[in-house]
């Protein structure tokens, strides 16, 4: 692994444009996918929730949270960001699945902020725009049985694998992917991540009836088809039970923005992050976890029992607690500490029927430290 990560990021380095001066001034469009609360924006039920319940898993609502941290970061950096959409609940006049609390689709207010689904329509003002570079922010899913255990990144852009119809696709894709990738806190289930870029003619298997669009553009993925370098990047899979309790995690999915930040930093050649981050997972050192909706990869970081409801404490050099973050109960022991100056800090978990231990860490400017601490349970006999 850490082969195929030196060899990417070498490439990333020789790809990046020349004279490549920094995020300031360019244009990035950042496409939120999906849009709603309908039964087209990938509803699952989790394990403390219902599917269709808002408060279980939507892609389109974990999208745009990956979005809005992307954002906040791309606008920080100096750069004019456009988004389809900020909110989620917007559907399209008509839509079947229509409630009460859905409303349609605007333009343009003039300040930028617009709430657009339709994706001839996305891919018509891309088109119009001419951006610097376009986004579409995805996780994947497949099938059930051992459908359920599979997890990778992927990156897909307008045409076939090797021929990016809008050049530049690949390259900016072979940049990011790596900052993406850097996620030790999911379960990355196959260790062939070479061919996940991929076109999308050639991953979906062909040209599919319709093409080319109004705008002549040919293509599978309909909010590609503009002549903007971009693609779409499937995060994760969140038909793998554990990673998609780990997306019902606000913080988790802010997490894989910055790192999306990252890429695109990168490929511009912006300087880097003042500050830097934290993220983890806490988990039993001496319980499995096994649930009907968290079927996990054998031998995996997985099979260990999230711990609901943990603390951790983040003391800094002087041992001073200066923040803490409570785990939420969905499972996924997720915990995060943004904007850190860079520096030596001591964390402290605790949890109830768990010994504390503490573990120290170092905080690096743009980067993020991560960790996977693993309490013992008070008197607990392992069978």
């Amino acid at each position: 692994m850490k082969k195929f990560l030196f060899s990417i990021l070498f490439l990333a380095i020789i790809t990046t444009p020349v004279g490549a001066k920094g995020l300031k001034g360019k244009v990035i469009y950042v496409n939120p996918g999906h849009g709603g609360w309908t039964v087209n924006d990938r509803p699952h039920a989790t394990i403390n929730y219902e599917a269709m319940d808002t408060m279980s898993f939507f892609e389109s609502k974990t999208c745009l949270w990956k979005a809005l941290e992307l954002r906040d970061r791309l606008k920080a950096a100096g750069a004019k960001v456009i988004m389809s959409r900020t909110t989620n609940g917007w559907v399209s006049e008509g839509d079947k699945n229509i409630t009460r609390n859905d409303r349609f689709e605007t333009y343009d207010d003039g300040t930028g902020q617009q709430q657009l689904i339709t994706l001839f329509k996305i891919a018509s003002q891309v088109d119009s725009l001419n951006p610097d570079y376009f986004i579409a922010l995805h996780s994947n899913a497949t099938g059930g049985g051992d459908g359920k255990k599979v997890n990778y990144l992927l990156y897909m852009y307008r045409g076939e694998t090797g021929n990016d119809y809008a050049k530049g696709s690949i390259a900016r894709a072979r940049v990011a992917f790596p900052y993406v990738y850097d996620n030790p806190l999911t379960v990355w289930t196959t260790p062939d991540t070479s061919r996940y870029i991929a076109g999308d003619l050639t991953w979906m298997g062909g040209t599919p009836p319709g093409t080319p669009n109004a705008l002549g553009y040919t293509g599978w993925l309909a909010v590609l088809k503009h002549k903007v370098p971009s693609f779409l990047v499937e995060g994760s899979f969140h038909s793998y039970q554990p990673e998609r309790q780990r997306l019902m995690n606000r913080d988790y999915c802010r997490m894989e923005g910055i790192r999306h930040f990252r890429g695109i930093n990168a490929w511009f050649g912006g300087k880097p992050e003042k500050h830097g981050y934290i993220a983890g997972t806490i988990k039993s050192a001496d319980e499995t976890f096994t649930d009907s909706l968290y079927n996990y990869k054998e031998g995996t970081d997985d099979q260990w029992k999230p711990i609901n409801g943990a603390t951790v404490y983040l003391l800094d050099k002087h041992n001073v607690r200066i923040r803490h973050y409570r785990v939420d109960n969905e499972y996924n022991g997720f915990f995060g500490f943004f904007y850190l100056k860079p520096g030596k800090y001591t964390l402290i978990y605790d949890a109830p029927s768990y010994e504390s231990r503490s573990e120290q860490v170092i905080v690096e400017r743009d980067h993020t430290t991560y960790c996977k601490p693993r309490l013992h349970r008070y008197n607990y006999n392992i069978k």
